[in-house]
């Protein structure tokens, strides 16, 4: 089975047609990152609550086609979501920052972020210092 086919075959058994569905797939020789855009009204159940379905799909996909993408890292994009979650990441930093230099107190992230995420904190954390 190619990608693209069990992309759209996810979509269709989530009530989607493959009219309303755009695949792209870019390579390098790092990662293969694929944007899925789907209708807005149905992307929440492709992206879930902070991420989580699109997490869950993307490790799936990085499964089944482990072979295809051997010594690649493989990224899922539903609708720009991870462009989206980057931004808000960064505008959060930026905010938790300022208020620790203001108050002088420590601030903890009360909520589990993947690994990538707290790269992002980190990675915007560290370019400004």
């Amino acid at each position: 089975m190619e990608l693209t086919t069990f992309l759209t075959q996810l979509c269709e058994h989530c009530g989607l047609s493959t009219e309303e569905i755009k695949i792209d797939i870019v390579e390098n020789e790092e990662r293969t990152i694929i944007n899925l855009d789907v209708p807005e009204e149905d992307s929440g159940i492709f992206i879930g609550h902070h991420g989580d379905s699109i997490d869950s799909i993307q490790r799936i996909t990085r499964v089944i086609f482990q072979k295809e993408f051997e010594g690649k890292r493989v990224v899922l994009n539903i609708n720009g979501y991870r462009e989206k979650r980057e931004d808000r990441l960064k505008d959060l930093t930026y905010s938790v920052a300022n208020k620790v230099l203001d108050t002088k107190r420590e601030h903890d992230f009360h909520n589990f972020l993947p690994a990538h995420e707290r790269y992002i904190i980190h990675a915007t954390l560290a370019a400004e210092a």
